[in-house]
C-alpha cells in the first residue's frame, strides 16, 4: 500500500472512530458514510461544529422531517465542511422544496439530489435541471416501471447536469441495462444494476467497453474468493471502471485496503460485513487514483457509496420491523454559500 493512501485509510478510520465515540446512538453506517465525506475532503472530524450543525439543523427542520431521520447525519457533516453551515443549509433546503414540489411523500433521495445541486454551484439554475430530471425519472418508469422510482432522482439530476437529451439518455440506460443483465448475465441485483448503468453513462467511452470492465472488475474479486457484493453495493463498481489501472493490481489493492482497515477496531467482522468493508475500500482506492477530470462524475462516483449505504441502513430498519447511498464531494470541498 502507497504512504498516500495509508494516510488516507488513517484518516478514513480516525474520523469514523471520533464520530463513533462523539454519535454513540447514531446508525453504524451513517458512521461510516460521515466519515467518508471528511476524509475525502482531507478533513479530521470537528465535533463541535458538526453538533453545532445539528442545532442549527433542528432549528430549519422539523423533527419529523427527513433531513432529520435517516439523512441526518449526512446532512450534518457536509454542513461542517462548508464555511457558513447555516447558509449552506439553507440553500439546500430551498432546492429541496424545489424537488418535493407539491408531493406529499418524502424520500432521502431528494435530500441527496438537492446536496448535489448545491454542491456543484447549480442552485442558479435547479429549476431546469429539476424539470429536466423528472422528465427523465418519469422516462425511465415508463420503460422498467419496476425498477425506477423516486429513489433514482440523485441520479436523474446528475444526468440532467449533462449536454445529453432525455432520448439519449434513455437509449443508452437502456442498451447498458440490456447488456449487463442478459449479455453478460452478471448475477447481481436489478434495481443495483439499473444505479451502476446511471453512473456508467455519465462518464465519456464506448458504453459496452464499460460494462465490460465493471464485469471483469466483479468477476475479479470472486476468483480472489473475495466477492464484492451484488446488493446494495455493487453500483460502487462504477467508481473503477474509468481507473487506469490493470484490473488485477486494482482489485488486490482493494483488497488489501480492506483486509488493514479490519485490523481496526470498529471495522471486523463484527461490526461490519465483508461487503460494506470492501465497497468503502474501493471508495478510498478510487479517490486516491482518479484524476478527477469530470467533477460530476466524481460527484456521482462519491454519491454511490453515500446513496447505496443509506439504502441498506432503510432497508435493515423495514426488515427488523417486519421479523428504509455515500458525496462525498471531493470535488468540491471549498463551498461558501454566497
Amino acid at each position: 500500500m502507497n504512504s498516500e493512501l495509508e494516510k488516507k485509510l488513517e484518516l478514513f478510520v480516525e474520523n469514523k472512530q471520533m464520530l463513533e465515540k462523539a454519535f454513540t446512538f447514531e446508525y453504524g453506517l451513517n458512521h461510516l458514510i460521515s466519515s467518508l465525506l471528511l476524509t475525502g475532503n482531507d478533513k479530521v472530524a470537528d465535533i463541535e461544529k458538526i453538533k453545532e450543525s445539528r442545532k442549527i439543523l433542528a432549528t430549519k427542520a422539523s423533527i419529523f422531517s427527513s433531513l432529520r431521520d435517516n439523512m441526518e447525519m449526512v446532512v450534518i457533516t457536509k454542513m461542517s465542511l462548508a464555511n457558513n453551515p447555516e447558509g449552506y443549509i439553507d440553500d439546500v433546503l430551498e432546492v429541496y422544496n424545489k424537488i418535493l414540489g407539491k408531493r406529499v411523500i418524502e424520500y432521502y433521495s431528494f435530500i441527496l439530489a438537492a446536496m448535489t445541486i448545491v454542491d456543484l454551484g447549480k442552485k442558479s439554475d435547479a429549476d431546469r435541471i429539476i424539470a429536466k430530471s423528472w422528465d427523465i425519472l418519469a422516462r425511465m418508469k415508463k420503460e422498467h416501471p419496476i425498477l425506477a422510482d423516486e429513489y433514482d432522482i440523485t441520479f436523474t439530476i446528475l444526468l440532467a447536469m449533462t449536454d445529453k437529451d432525455i432520448d439519449t439518455i434513455i437509449s443508452e440506460m437502456e442498451q447498458c441495462y440490456t447488456y449487463i443483465k442478459k449479455t453478460l448475465k452478471i448475477s447481481a441485483d436489478s434495481n443495483s444494476i439499473q444505479s451502476l448503468c446511471e453512473l456508467i453513462i455519465l462518464s465519456d467511452g464506448d458504453l459496452t467497453e464499460k460494462c465490460d470492465k465493471a464485469a471483469v472488475i466483479f468477476d475479479a474479486f470472486k476468483e480472489r474468493k473475495m466477492k464484492y457484493g451484488s446488493y446494495y453495493e455493487f453500483a460502487s463498481i462504477g467508481a473503477l471502471i474509468g481507473l487506469d489501472v490493470p484490473t488485477g493490481e486494482l482489485v488486490d489493492t482493494i483488497i488489501e485496503v480492506a483486509e488493514e482497515m479490519k485490523k481496526n477496531k470498529g471495522f471486523g467482522s463484527l461490526s461490519l460485513e465483508n461487503r460494506t468493508r470492501l465497497m468503502f475500500a474501493a471508495m478510498l482506492v478510487s479517490e486516491i487514483i482518479s484524476d478527477k477530470k469530470d467533477p460530476i462524475y466524481e460527484y456521482a462516483v462519491n454519491g454511490t457509496a453515500i446513496n447505496s449505504s443509506i439504502a441498506m441502513i432503510v432497508a435493515e430498519e423495514v426488515a427488523a420491523l417486519i421479523c428504509v447511498l455515500a458525496i462525498a464531494d471531493y470535488s468540491n470541498s471549498n463551498y461558501c454559500p454566497s
